[in-house]
């Protein structure tokens, strides 16, 4: 007999394998099924959830963190996402970056998109390989690297460090902070299906968040900044 789903752990994840054949109100019985054996094991923490089996619509995709939200105490903070647009948009970026973080700053590695009403805060740097979705908030120590679009809201430097920087793919922040400077837009940010290749990146200049195109230029003013702090000059 097939099994509807399959829960596993690894990397600090959950991968959710969909039997890809079985009618899906059978595999969503099968998912709540799993969750609910697992709920202890879970706790009340924030959960990443690679799912894979299947190719899932947007409306499958929601039914099914509804269904683990109601047969587990635990959060999902992001979903991993396997898009082929997606990957060619982190390569491009990638290359800008030239994995140029500092080497005395710690980075952590974020696969899939932040779902709504999610908090995610951490004392390093952040890579996300994903969305940062309207209603959802990254906080960061260090530096956010967004590989998706930021529709959300977005803190780096949040110990009042700002000589940090915030970048994306796309940038349509619902609001923006790097140290002890906010950022507003004046309009109401536009949010499309389609990820619109065209990364920006945000960072203090004469005492104001400015945001402009990400260009090594760019980046290597941002790092030169950084280590001349870093030095005390």
């Amino acid at each position: 007999m097939k099994q509807g789903a399959i829960l596993k752990s690894y990397n600090g994840a959950m991968k959710l394998i969909l039997d890809p054949d079985m009618d899906f109100d059978e595999v969503l019985d099968c998912v709540g099924e799993k969750f609910n054996e697992s709920r202890k094991f879970l706790g009340t923490g924030s959960v990443i959830l690679d799912i894979d089996g299947r190719n899932l619509s947007e409306r499958e995709e929601k039914l099914i963190i509804e269904t683990v939200g109601l047969n587990c105490d635990a959060d999902i903070a992001c979903i991993v996402g396997k898009n082929e647009d997606d990957q060619e948009h982190i390569r491009k970026i990638g290359e800008i970056l030239d994995h140029r973080l500092d080497d005395e700053d710690k980075c952590r590695i974020m696969y899939g998109s932040v779902m709504d009403k999610q908090v995610i805060e951490v004392d390093d740097s952040i890579i996300i390989f994903g969305d940062v979705n309207p209603g959802s908030e990254i906080r960061s120590k260090g530096n956010i690297i967004v590989l998706g679009g930021l529709y959300g809201k977005a803190s780096a430097g949040s110990y009042g460090d700002d000589s940090a920087f915030i970048c994306a793919i796309e940038m349509e922040a619902e609001g923006l902070a790097i140290g002890e400077f906010v950022y507003a837009p004046e309009t109401e940010p536009v949010w499309s299906a389609v990820l619109k290749s065209s990364p920006k990146v945000a960072r203090v200049v004469n005492g104001e968040i400015t945001i402009g195109p990400l260009s090594r230029v760019v980046m290597e003013k941002i790092y030169e900044s950084k280590k001349l702090q870093a030095e005390g000059l």
